[in-house]
């Protein structure tokens, strides 16, 4: 947790007024490493690519445990802070998209 915690201290510090954070979309390890490689200071995992990359169609059609796994094995692959497009939280009811964000944070999102 300590690990995620300094991750998300250094997305939180990319957040300048006028100097605008860029973020690349990784959609497995592979790409994630590729982005690290070329300089990136963040990475994101947008819904789209990750669902395209399982052959799921976007809108949460990926199933949760599967998205949750992709980001563990993506923050595992590199050395950046990682964020996770979870759409609408997998859920309409409060208390259900509290526990997806709190499963992806266990997964190692920030």
């Amino acid at each position: 947790m300590t690990e995620q915690i300094e991750r998300a201290r250094t997305f939180h510090s990319l957040h300048v007024k006028g100097n605008p954070v860029v973020l690349y979309n990784a959609w497995d390890p592979g790409s994630a490493k590729i982005i690290e490689k070329a300089g990136a200071k963040a990475i994101a995992t947008g819904s789209w690519p990750v669902a395209a990359a399982f052959g799921y169609a976007d809108g949460e059609k990926i199933p949760l445990e599967l998205a949750l796994d992709n980001i563990k094995r993506i923050v595992g692959s590199v050395d950046l802070p990682v964020t996770m497009d979870l759409e609408g939280g997998y859920g309409v009811d409060p208390e259900i998209v509290a526990r997806t964000v709190t499963l992806a944070l266990r997964a190692g999102a920030i």
